[in-house]
């Protein structure tokens, strides 16, 4: 579930990239990143409690999901640091 999670980040910080150019300000783009957000930290979550959980199951799997919520926590920071930039 937390590969799922660490999945959909990505096409959710594309589309909240989107959601700014909705009305008038800066509000629906604040509303796609709290949603990107809260998806990444169901993940985080759900990859901890997969850790204290089990301590059995295939650390690669543990190891490849671990990356991939950082690598997705990295590129919305840097989506929302260039969106607002201008960039």
């Amino acid at each position: 579930m937390s590969f799922i999670c660490a999945v959909c980040v990505f096409p959710m910080s594309i589309k909240f990239q989107e959601m700014s150019y909705w009305g008038e300000g800066l509000t629906w783009f604040w509303v796609g990143v709290a949603l990107t957000y809260i998806t990444w930290l169901t993940g985080f979550i759900l990859l901890i409690y997969t850790f204290v959980r089990t301590r059995t199951s295939n650390i690669s799997v543990k190891l490849l999901v671990s990356i991939l919520l950082l690598i997705t926590f990295l590129w919305t920071t840097f989506v929302i640091i260039g969106g607002l930039s201008g960039f």
